[in-house]
């Protein structure tokens, strides 16, 4: 639970119900979930666990108490990931890795293919090394934290193209480190081209500037085909691991429940804490995960999805605040299982 503060500065915020247009203390409970959330998010991954069973009821109260849609929209999202321990492929020492996440937002939908959204998110990242483990003798990193606010928007300029922008800001920093340190700005767009009722696809972009003295731009695919009544393929995030990009084919056995095949591209970069003889002030974590998930839809517009696969070519990497490489390390194929759970209201 948050400190006194804390709790305090939920107390005062109040939101608009959107049927009767009452104000609500913040402490009904999706908003009381998100503020408590973003104001003390613990390094505790245990605590992603509570935050689903909080977001499950939330999610349950809101759903019974709305009984049609109106133009503003809420959602939430939790999730953990467990990588077992696997070891460094070139040396000694091994690592495992727990990563968790909470997210809100709130956004206004003119209709289905017009909206605008705020979105808040925090996780941490904990990398649990081995005594003897070091990259290249160096001293490996612990806790990433990590915080992140985007505004995405999505448009139709024409009755067959789809577009997104989504700018955002970011900041990954190790435990102890300054946020400012981490802190990167960027932007995700793209359109698509609706070609039949089954098939969208276009191209798109991403730009960041990193943590270090980085900058990084790379094409995207914005893909959405049905190729069956039940099988499709898409591009999106990947929730194996930190919400790299990804591309998922998945077959849909009922209302109910959607089996999914996912591969991806990981790759983190983090600010590193000052310590006595370290020199490195930028770490690197990649991976390419590969996972197979089982998603259940319990009400409409919520999801619980349950995942298991591995992690190919994970690298490891320690470099100086210029962009210059200073150590690095591989580790071998690594199993990964994780859950999420999300919902719209």
């Amino acid at each position: 639970m948050p400190d006194k503060a804390g709790q305090a500065l939920a107390r005062s915020i109040h939101v608009k119900h959107r049927d009767t247009g009452r104000k609500l203390p913040a402490h009904s409970p999706f908003i009381r979930l998100i503020l408590y959330s973003m104001i003390e998010f613990s390094s505790n991954w245990r605590n992603t666990i509570a935050a689903l069973l909080v977001s499950l009821s939330a999610a349950v109260s809101a759903q019974e108490s709305r009984q049609e849609r109106g133009p503003w929209v809420s959602n939430i999202a939790v999730g953990a990931v467990n990588q077992f321990p696997t070891d460094f492929s070139d040396g000694p020492g091994d690592v495992s890795i727990t990563r968790g996440f909470v997210e809100g937002g709130l956004g206004y939908a003119w209709d289905r293919y017009n909206s605008v959204s705020f979105s808040l998110a925090a996780g941490t990242t904990d990398y649990d090394f081995s005594s003897d483990a070091s990259i290249e003798g160096r001293e490996p990193w612990g806790r990433i934290d990590e915080y992140r606010l985007s505004v995405p928007v999505r448009f139709s300029p024409t009755e067959k193209m789809r577009a997104i922008v989504i700018p955002s800001i970011r900041t990954s920093a190790e435990s102890g480190a300054s946020a400012s340190d981490g802190r990167s700005e960027g932007m995700l767009a793209g359109v698509s081209w609706k070609f039949s009722d089954t098939l969208s696809v276009g191209p798109g972009f991403g730009w960041f500037s990193d943590v270090g003295d980085e900058t990084t731009a790379f094409p995207i695919i914005l893909l959405d085909w049905k190729i069956t009544e039940a099988l499709s393929l898409s591009t999106g995030r990947n929730l194996a691991s930190a919400g790299g990009p990804s591309l998922s084919m998945n077959y849909e056995m009922d209302q109910k429940w959607t089996l999914g095949l996912t591969a991806g591209y990981e790759q983190s970069r983090f600010a590193l804490a000052e310590r006595d003889g370290r020199t490195a002030q930028v770490g690197e974590d990649s991976s390419a995960p590969l996972v197979v998930s089982a998603t259940h839809t319990p009400w409409p517009m919520t999801t619980i999805t349950a995942l298991a696969g591995v992690e190919f070519g994970g690298s490891l990497n320690l470099e100086d605040n210029n962009g210059r490489n200073l150590a690095a390390t591989d580790v071998d194929t690594a199993i990964v299982i994780g859950f999420a759970f999300q919902s719209r209201f």
